[in-house]
């Protein structure tokens, strides 16, 4: 572990070292105006002096777990943009390294959401409200002039989390008071707010003037999304903030109460729709960021990844060809079936087998890679699942799994790779119905 930590710091120290030899060889960067142009039907962002429309990607880590480079696999993609959701992502380290890249970055500013025991409340604790603007203000006076900024992201969905409805409107007014601020410290960058769908909308368009642009998280509908925007009167143009696939309570559910997770064909065919919706309504909007690059494990550990590590997902190749216009590679082949021969009553270190499908079947050079994690869902965090230990018999097509030791309700995962850095999955949920001690 500790030879691993010390191989990764060096890793990143050779990183560092190769972007300040960059830097000196190229000339000086400096943080350029950015500003909302036009009006309706025409809005459009100037940086530099340039339209600007934001193809982007949410990427809240530069790098992954493994020393991943989510950064490069963001310009690989055709993208123009990244957005984080806090200051803890948007690092110095962060943002150097996205204007290496030549990407521009939505710096996210995380909100609490109100609770219900008083510790982040906007009605009653003062000391958390004067901590936070202090946290952003600080924030965005070290970041200002840097080159990689283009809009400040402060507050991701936290309206709609807020439940009691004077903590919502008082929400909203600090997050007024704060824009303010921002404003007054930073002119040159337009301030954004992330709203849950639709459910935030009414709140800023009363209580939120000095909003900049209106940030749309959308997962269901972009034109219901366009639709409401317009039905509520703003005088600003929205961008979506987030985009992809359906909520997991959007979703089937499984015979354990789980969320039935899209097949890759199927998440690809939402991106490359989603996008191309989005991108009709250019002038009302000033483009968007898929949701999600990089290793989020909100609802399963595939749920919303374009990529795993390294490898590129047929969504990631979807949003490439969107953003590019260039023709995406084919894929080799595609997951057909995926069977467990038991998922339920299933004892505590039970084999059971797995059966995987290809279409076609007969591609060489396939490597096969299974897989269980925990299965927790509709949590707000970035890391929310993780992988458990688990033991597989076999290779290729058809192998067998053992259970995990305790009870609860896993996602068991199918990855296929191929030569071409590209991987497709599959994964159900299984029950492990009680615990006892077995050994291994």
């Amino acid at each position: 572990m500790i030879n691993n930590k010390i191989q990764k710091k060096a890793m990143r120290g050779l990183f560092l070292c190769m972007v300040l030899s960059l830097c000196v060889a190229l000339p000086l960067l400096e943080a350029g105006e950015v500003s909302v142009r036009g009006g309706k039907g025409s809005w459009h962002l100037k940086v530099d002096g340039e339209s600007f429309y934001i193809r982007g990607v949410g990427c809240g880590l530069a790098s992954g777990r493994e020393g991943q480079d989510y950064l490069k696999l963001a310009q690989e993609l055709g993208a123009n943009t990244v957005r984080t959701w806090g200051t803890d992502q948007g690092d110095q380290e962060y943002l150097d390294r996205a204007a290496a890249y030549g990407l521009k970055v939505c710096a996210g500013i995380w909100l609490n959401y109100a609770d219900e025991n008083g510790r982040f409340s906007y009605l009653r604790n003062k000391e958390y409200k004067s901590a936070k603007k202090k946290e952003v203000l600080e924030y965005v006076q070290k970041y200002k002039d840097h080159p990689a900024i283009l809009l400040w992201g402060i507050g991701n969905e936290c309206i709609f989390f807020t439940k009691d409805e004077k903590e919502k409107v008082a929400l909203c007014r600090f997050m007024e008071e704060l824009i303010q601020e921002v404003h007054r410290i930073d002119p040159a960058h337009p301030v954004i707010y992330a709203s849950a769908g639709i459910c935030d909308l009414k709140y800023l368009v009363q209580y939120v003037p000095s909003l900049d642009i209106v940030g749309i998280n959308e997962y269901g509908s972009i034109r219901t999304a366009h639709g409401n925007w317009d039905y509520l009167g703003f005088d600003k143009p929205y961008v979506f903030t987030e985009y992809g696939p359906f909520l997991n309570i959007d979703s089937r559910r499984d015979e354990h109460s789980k969320g039935v997770e899209l097949s890759d064909e199927n998440k690809a065919n939402i991106y490359k729709s989603f996008t191309e919706q989005i991108h009709s309504f250019k002038g009302y909007n000033l483009g968007g960021f898929a949701f999600h690059l990089g290793e989020t494990t909100q609802e399963s550990m595939t749920w919303w990844n374009i990529n795993q590590g390294d490898y590129k997902r047929p969504s990631y190749w979807t949003i490439y060809q969107c953003y590019t216009g260039i023709e995406a590679p084919k894929r080799a082949s595609r997951i057909k079936k995926f069977t467990l021969s038991r998922t339920k009553g299933l004892e505590p270190g039970e084999w059971f087998e797995v059966n995987v499908v290809l279409e076609p079947a007969d591609i060489e050079g396939l490597v096969f890679e299974y897989a269980v994690s925990s299965s927790e869902e509709n949590i707000l965090r970035y890391y929310v699942n993780d992988y458990v230990p688990a033991q597989v018999s076999g290779e290729g097509s058809r192998v067998k799994i053992r259970a995990p030791l305790q009870k609860g309700v896993y996602r068991v995962y199918c990855f296929v790779r191929d030569e071409k850095n590209n991987v497709i999955s599959a994964n159900k949920s299984i029950r492990v119905e009680s615990q006892q001690n077995i050994g291994l």
